[in-house]
């Protein structure tokens, strides 16, 4: 390769970490990772060099901050990889005001706007003839009559202005029974200053045994190069991190493939991205929730599972490589958290029998442990974070004490 390259990541969490370990691992390339705060995933890494600024997320600051250091990567072309939502937004908004040495993997404005807001993407859904739950939006605490019964999910369109207004009770998303809670949930959701949208969605029947979620990478020219689907088997139990996995198994199928595939043909969009998904065994449907315009922060099954995320923009904006897309099908347990977790919290049944199994096989690994990444400081950091899991899973789901 004779063209060379620095990886730029925006985001200092562990999707950032992900990202820099993929390349290190196919490169040996050492990233940049710009964030606001020196979150502890990326503190201490051998292959990151973790630059913090506490206005970075401002956009003049963001502009300020990466002009200024772009001498400093020589003739490297930086490449900027957004790794969190609220970065995809600002590199796609800013990105004509930075220097031209940087090559900025995102799309334009408008077609995040149209993917990341979930009124606008099941719209898009609505016109491709692509499944997702039947939903009705507010923009107010009146609760309108709604077409599906009870229960219901709730999100909002604007997840980072949603995060920016806590109030008690708050979750990423919620699950309602019936009217009195759901009269309560948005009162209170608006009380908090919130003021854009609102979803309100059909609830699909079952738990992580029927969701899904799909990493995957859209080259320059608008042709997809990978596919990779993964089964949840555990989620995160926190509020707030409701909806973040914790394990998955990855596996393919053609059927999913084929209908992301179609609904990207109709949309202009480059760069990385992470679609969750729920089987809806009323019509036998997998049906599309969120669209995410950035690796997934538990993507690092897909590298597990033997496909490099890093190698995709590089054949990509370096190499210039296109060759037919690759639909991930190897299966390889990925966890987030100790493994004694999954055995004792997730869900009986065939999903987790198969992530056992995997498990006894030794095809199981994990994003934050496995690249020889071994400062001190970062080892304690991490048991400090392998801890506050089990201390979370205690409270969260009862008293159960975590065995061997």
């Amino acid at each position: 390769m004779d063209r060379q390259f620095v990886p730029v990541l925006l985001g200092t969490e562990i999707g950032a970490y992900g990202m820099a370990r993929a390349f290190w691992e196919a490169y040996g390339a050492h990233s940049v990772a710009y964030g606001t705060f020196p979150l502890t995933p990326t503190a201490y890494s051998k292959f990151i060099d973790q630059r913090c600024d506490p206005d970075f997320l401002t956009a003049a600051r963001f502009v300020e901050v990466l002009n200024r250091d772009a001498d400093a990567f020589g003739h490297a072309t930086p490449l900027i990889i957004p790794c969190g939502d609220d970065y995809s937004v600002l590199l796609s908004e800013h990105k004509g005001e930075l220097d031209e040495r940087y090559v900025a993997i995102c799309s334009d404005p408008g077609v995040l706007g149209e993917l990341e807001n979930k009124a606008r993407f099941y719209a898009l859904c609505e016109r491709e003839g692509v499944p997702y739950p039947k939903t009705v939006r507010v923009d107010g605490p009146e609760v309108p009559e709604l077409p599906f019964p009870f229960p219901v999910a709730v999100k909002p369109t604007n997840a980072a202005l949603y995060r920016e207004h806590p109030f008690e009770g708050q979750k990423k998303a919620f699950v309602i029974d019936d009217g009195p809670m759901l009269d309560e949930t948005l009162r209170r959701i608006y009380a908090s200053g919130y003021d854009e949208g609102l979803v309100i969605q059909d609830f699909i029947p079952g738990g992580d045994e029927n969701m899904r979620v799909l990493n995957g990478y859209v080259r320059s020219d608008g042709s997809v190069s990978l596919l990779s689907l993964g089964h949840p088997i555990l989620e995160d139990c926190a509020p707030m991190r409701i909806g973040n996995y914790v394990a998955i198994v990855s596996y393919g199928d053609e059927q999913v493939y084929e209908m992301v595939e179609r609904l990207l043909g109709h949309v202009k969009y480059f760069g990385y991205f992470n679609i969750d998904m729920k089987y809806d065994a009323r019509d036998g449907s997998f049906k599309l929730l969120d669209f995410n315009p950035r690796q997934g922060r538990s993507s690092f099954f897909t590298m597990l599972s033997g496909h490099n995320l890093a190698c995709q923009v590089v054949e990509d904006v370096i190499e210039g490589k296109r060759e037919a897309p690759v639909h991930a099908t190897e299966e390889f347990l990925w966890v987030g958290v100790p493994r004694s977790i999954v055995r004792r919290y997730a869900a009986e049944g065939p999903a987790k029998d198969w992530a056992m199994r995997l498990m006894r096989e030794g095809r199981v690994g994990t994003t934050l442990f496995g690249a020889h990444d071994n400062h001190p400081c970062r080892l304690w950091n991490m048991s400090k974070l392998w801890v506050h899991y089990i201390v979370d899973f205690k409270r969260h789901f009862g008293h159960l004490d975590l065995g061997e």
